[in-house]
């Protein structure tokens, strides 16, 4: 009997461990992508946006933004994407992303996936900091997209435009010199090694889920990114 339940407990081991082995081996592997280029954003906070700073909203509780990446050198898991456009619209019933609307299935999907993944990274640093914070409404994602999206990046100003959803205008903010822009370094909530800072002409947006706002002298930034898989946050 003794060695019966011998035999019984060696069985249950390897398969215990077959079953482990087995799980390990074809857990799917993270995607490996990477993008390059513009980044083109505006929100409801005053000039400049305290949030860039690590301070709360102002001069509302809230920053209800839009922003969109334009795409000049980007590949996800093979999968070609210069030219295209990744855009996000956030307010208080939620976020909404908008993937450019001459993206091929695969390439909508890839998008997608990004989206999902910078997400995830700005879920997990909250949770790490303050967990209420993401208990707000604006964090839940409400649908990702097509639409068509146009971004203008100019020597005195930025334009985007998603679809008929919304969009902005603005103009840079020049420094002492009269002529130079005002830049911002290490930005802390957009991981940019730079951005300059602008103000807005207008600043609207509206969806089919209850979001809307028209704003006018907020906040603009524009920069150059350099993102892929193994970046630790995106955006904050």
């Amino acid at each position: 009997m003794r060695k019966i339940l011998i035999l019984i407990a060696l069985s249950c081991a390897v398969l215990f461990a077959a079953s482990v082995f087995t799980a390990e081996t074809t857990k799917p592997s993270m995607a490996k992508w990477q993008i390059s280029g513009d980044l083109t954003e505006a929100c409801s906070c005053g000039v400049p946006c305290t949030c860039n700073f690590g301070q709360q909203p102002s001069p509302e509780e809230h920053c209800w933004a839009l922003a969109s990446l334009a795409i000049v050198k980007g590949k996800y898991e093979g999968i070609n994407l210069d030219g295209l456009h990744l855009a996000v619209g956030t307010a208080k019933n939620g976020t909404v992303w908008y993937v450019d609307d001459t993206a091929t299935p695969a390439q909508f999907d890839a998008l997608k996936a990004m989206s999902d993944h910078m997400r995830s990274k700005l879920v997990s640093f909250w949770k790490g900091v303050d967990p209420k914070v993401i208990e707000d409404p604006q964090f839940k994602i409400l649908a990702v997209k097509r639409a068509p999206i146009t971004q203008q990046v100019g020597d005195k100003g930025n334009q985007l435009q998603i679809g008929t959803f919304g969009g902005f205008e603005s103009d840079y903010l020049i420094g002492l010199d009269g002529k130079t822009p005002i830049v911002l370094l290490n930005n802390w909530s957009w991981n940019l090694a730079q951005s300059i800072k602008g103000k807005t002409k207008r600043l609207y947006y509206k969806d089919e889920y209850g979001n809307s706002f028209d704003l006018k002298d907020t906040n603009a930034n524009q920069g150059k990114f350099d993102w892929n898989d193994q970046t630790p946050i995106y955006f904050r």
